[in-house]
């Protein structure tokens, strides 16, 4: 009898006790330096994205009336994912993947202020909507396989997992987060302040690739 004590004990113990590191291996992925940049910096990034989306579809209805136009639009941002991605992962194979990444967060910032501009000057058409929208999409569609591609090298195999679920977190994060900020930026301000906002989002998801410090990552010649 008293050799089972120590095991009643210690199934006592740990019935009554919290799991230890429970919240740390939920969040493990975030416990290296350049996975949590690009985490905040896409999280920003998305968030942005998000608040010209919904701009941006009230801006094609208020000028067309029309739902089959509000439809096109959609199409030309989504559909290059469908033409463009297979090539976007073959570049991503033999490119260094943090350069393009950067030239295409370089296009749709670009994009995102030419619009932004062109509402805030009232000069916009909407076959300036639909360009830039297709362009915007473009440069999703090369960089978004070397996003995904890039995650796995930022932390340790065991860590991947946790990497793409927090990956995943943080688009529907933006997703509830970007359009409630879109609906007060356009009430207080007009559409023209959610395009130069994300415009600006950008920026978080630029600083934090040139600061990544991973050799895979950087490649050879930084």
């Amino acid at each position: 009898m008293s050799s089972s004590l120590p095991q009643e004990e210690t199934l006592e113990s740990a019935l009554q006790s919290p799991p230890q590191g429970a919240f740390a291996r939920t969040f493990s992925a975030l416990r290296y330096r350049d996975f949590r940049l690009l985490w905040f910096g896409a999280f920003t990034s998305t968030t942005g994205t998000w608040m010209q989306t919904v701009a941006q579809s009230w801006v094609v209805l208020s000028m067309t009336n029309s739902a089959f136009l509000l439809g096109v639009d959609g199409f030309l941002a989504t559909g290059p994912m469908l033409l463009f991605s297979l090539i976007g992962g073959a570049l991503a194979d033999r490119l260094e993947r943090r350069r393009i990444m950067l030239l295409s967060q370089y296009m749709q910032m670009s994009f995102a202020f030419v619009l932004g501009f062109l509402i805030w000057t009232h000069t916009v058409k909407v076959w300036h909507i639909f360009l830039l929208s297709f362009l915007t999409g473009s440069a999703q569609s090369v960089s978004g396989p070397a996003y995904i591609s890039l995650l796995p090298l930022l932390v340790k195999r065991e860590d991947v997992p946790n990497a793409v679920a927090m990956n995943s977190m943080q688009f529907n994060l933006a997703r509830v987060i970007g359009p409630i900020l879109a609906g007060i930026a356009l009430t207080a301000f007009g559409a023209a302040i959610c395009f130069g906002l994300n415009g600006l989002s950008f920026i978080a998801v630029i600083i934090a690739l040139m600061l990544i410090r991973s050799p895979q990552v950087r490649g050879a010649s930084d």
